[in-house]
């Protein structure tokens, strides 16, 4: 087991040294240390260019393209120009023959397909990376899609995430700006997210959960998911029907304006966001669905993106603070937000924002892209060593995302108008009562405790002070330094002194000899061993304060 499990580390890392130094990455092949693993001469130029990146994260997999897609939300550690290629990634793949589908559906029900479902099309609708996409029937009739994981797809990508976590700790020890990315946190986030994709009960979780979110809003559909044919590695949903979004205007049989619809589909977004916290991550055109009538139909669950309340609370304020104009609480409420990897200038952090979000001030409210906007603030933050959640980043993508489909149906809509509306909604839902009850009743009963306890408290302390026994202990931090440089200081002026001391003496025995004596070139043997005695002390202080400025 173990000695299979080595081989496929080794195949593995074979694979992915030559494809990189195919792409004339041979230079980051060395970085990482998998120099060893390749087995030629690696190309002395290297291409840095975002195409080959994009490319070589295709050729190397599903790991490796979920993790491309999750780097072209990260505008704090790749440049611009990177991100702009990395979002073209798409995750399409071969279609697998339908025996393996066959397989992997009957292993996981214990039964045919024919006793599953009344159809099953043997011709994929699409084929991804971990999955493939058939159209089926239930026994009853009820037409369904139903997702199949490929097989062998969990062992792979448990290869790949062990590599990725060996090189990036490999980075970190050998290269200072690895260190400052904070790349094992980024691999801690991006495995537990692909984990998740390939349990398909929790994306089944995640749908039954947005559909009762959105389930307020009357022209707003989320697919119904069919438990009773649904596992770890097949999902069976309801199939809906409809237009996607970005080809709205090019219909003629659609009965609805396409500005109405764009004003709906921005409300339908930010209000996930700003109210309830929980929102559909991955808004591309093709998870969309326009129906005739104008139903929004959102598919593709398995990405969505959770808000804590304090989280949500400090983004809206961040919000208000910029519809002021007030970078100062900008700034506090990023450090709010975020883990500062050092001291923190503020001065300069509100500078850099106050550079970024004064392009912003003078912009008709309609022409603000927020997603873009967010996007220059993770940068900023990133300067400044300032590590904002992830769920910012995601965030920042999604609102970009929705942003530009609104803006191709309706040019004039006006999306930060739309978003501070909501806002407000945010802030009122935290202040209504109803919404504070839990929050209020446990206030009630710390301060019940804290009104009980107080008096037996104080009786303690006050005994404690008439005793004599109360005693107050102060602790510093930060000054062991300090007080290390004055012993050593001290030491060296107490040795400086003996050693004057024992000159000054040897001196006057010499002075007092009165002429030549039996010792080395007529100076007494007792002067003569205070000299020696000097000067081996004096040599030791010499040498030992060059070796602390050395060290300085």
């Amino acid at each position: 087991m173990v000695l299979e499990k080595s081989r496929r580390h080794i195949r593995r890392y074979r694979e992915i040294a030559t494809i990189l130094a195919r792409h004339g990455w041979g230079w980051f092949v060395q970085r990482i240390g998998l120099a060893e693993h390749l087995g030629r001469r690696i190309p002395k130029h290297h291409v840095e260019a975002p195409t080959h990146l994009r490319e070589v994260l295709e050729e190397l997999g599903p790991t490796f393209i979920k993790l491309g897609q999750m780097l072209s939300t990260r505008p704090d550690i790749l440049p611009q120009s990177y991100i702009a290629e990395l979002e073209k990634l798409q995750d399409t793949a071969p279609t697998l023959p339908f025996e393996e589908v066959r397989s992997v559906i009957e292993s996981e029900f214990g039964a045919g397909v024919d006793e599953i479902y009344a159809e099953f099309d043997t011709v994929p609708i699409a084929a991804a990376s971990l999955a493939q996409v058939h159209g089926a029937k239930l026994i009853d009739g009820t037409p369904v899609i139903v997702k199949v994981q490929r097989p062998h797809i969990e062992e792979q990508i448990e290869t790949d995430i062990e590599i990725i976590y060996k090189r990036v700790q490999f980075a970190e020890k050998h290269w200072e700006r690895a260190k400052t990315y904070g790349l094992t946190e980024l691999v801690d986030e991006f495995a537990s997210i692909l984990r998740e994709e390939l349990d398909y009960t929790r994306e089944a979780r995640n749908t039954d959960r947005l559909r009762e979110v959105l389930s307020r809003h009357k022209r707003v559909k989320v697919p119904l998911v069919y438990w009773k044919y649904t596992t770890k590695r097949v999902l069976t949903l309801e199939r809906l029907e409809g237009t996607k979004i970005t080809d709205v205007v090019h219909e003629s049989n659609l009965r609805h304006d396409p500005a109405e619809l764009a004003a709906r589909l921005a409300s339908l977004f930010v209000e996930q966001v700003f109210v309830d916290g929980f929102f559909h991550a991955d808004p591309h055109p093709g998870n969309i669905l326009v129906t005739t009538d104008g139903t929004i139909q959102l598919v593709d669950c398995g990405q969505v993106g959770r808000i804590d309340p304090e989280t949500k609370a400090a983004i809206v304020r961040m919000l208000i603070a910029f519809e002021h104009q007030d970078v100062r609480a900008f700034a506090d409420e990023i450090l709010f937000l975020g883990i500062a990897e050092k001291d923190v200038d503020v001065r300069r952090l509100t500078t850099d924002l106050d550079r970024v979000l004064r392009a912003y001030y003078g912009m008709p409210a309609r022409a603000v892209n927020m997603g873009q906007l967010l996007k220059l603030v993770l940068n900023v933050s990133a300067k400044h060593k300032v590590r904002l959640p992830a769920s910012f980043a995601v965030l920042g993508k999604v609102l970009a995302t929705i942003d530009g489909i609104c803006r191709r149906l309706d040019p004039n809509l006006n999306f930060t108008e739309i978003a501070q509306s909501y806002v407000g909604k945010a802030v009122r839902k935290e202040l209504v009562f109803e919404g504070s009850t839990a929050e209020l009743y446990r206030a009630l009963v710390a301060m019940r405790s804290l009104v009980v306890s107080l008096p037996e408290q104080v009786s303690r302390l006050m005994r404690k002070v008439v005793e004599g026994h109360l005693r107050i202990e102060f602790k510093h931090e930060g000054l062991g330094e300090v007080t290390e440089a004055l012993r050593a200081a001290s030491n060296r002026i107490a040795i400086a002194l003996i050693v004057a001391a024992i000159i000054v003496g040897s001196s006057l025995i010499v002075a007092s000899s009165g002429g030549p004596m039996p010792g080395w070139l007529g100076i007494p043997s007792l002067g003569m061993l205070g000299y020696l005695l000097a000067s081996i002390f004096g040599v030791w202080l010499i040498v030992s304060i060059i070796r602390s400025a050395k060290h300085k």
